[in-house]
């Protein structure tokens, strides 16, 4: 009866795993992370487990995950309107290190986010507002940065995200409503930054 949403389908170890969200409306400390493997990003996925669930880790609404790897390194990040966090995974992306070593790295604010790393800083976008409210969608984008993965990000104010403080980047207009959920940056062969996402 749950729903499977926001997937993030990361290569390691010579294999395809499909990170997801599995949640129902309004099912908060039901809401979990769970992971799929397939030799092909098309699929089929399988070898499914779940991660956590929000009471096991004590994160409440506990979705859209994001994994960002860093030389051998893999870490997932995750949340919603009750927190932005990140742990780190094993080697082979499958499992949680330490499912007690959870840390905050941004407010409530936001969902949906993404790291992207540039020139010394990483950027973390995020959506604010209402995702599905069709055209009176308030989505839209916002990011700020650090010399951490860890943080703090900051504003070009010094402001934090792990208090509410971002830059607005892209918001809806007359062709496109609730713009958000940034789900990959892709970097062209001219040096430039692409963002794909949402809306109506």
């Amino acid at each position: 009866g749950a729903a499977i949403w926001a997937p993030d389908i990361n290569f390691i170890d010579g294999k395809y795993v499909l990170y997801f969200s599995m949640s129902t409306w309004g099912g908060e400390w039901a809401a979990g992370i769970g992971r799929s493997t397939s030799t092909r990003p098309e699929g089929y996925y399988s070898n499914s487990k779940l991660l956590f669930n929000s009471e096991e880790i004590g994160v409440q609404n506990s979705i859209d995950p994001v994994v960002y790897q860093e030389g051998d390194r893999k870490y997932l990040i995750w949340g919603s309107f009750r927190g932005i966090y990140i742990t780190e995974l094993t080697e082979d992306g499958l499992e949680l290190v330490d499912k007690k070593q959870i840390e905050r790295i941004a407010g409530t604010a936001y969902e949906g986010t993404y790291i992207h790393k540039r020139g010394g800083y990483y950027y973390m976008f995020a959506s604010c507002g209402s995702c599905c409210n069709g055209l009176s969608s308030t989505y839209h984008v916002v990011v700020a940065r650090s010399k951490s993965l860890h943080g703090p990000y900051l504003t070009k104010s010094g402001g934090r995200m792990l208090d509410n403080r971002h830059e607005t980047i892209l918001v809806g207009n007359n062709d496109v409503k609730g713009p958000g959920h940034t789900s990959q940056i892709i970097t062209d062969d001219n040096g430039d930054d692409w963002m794909l996402y949402h809306g109506y």
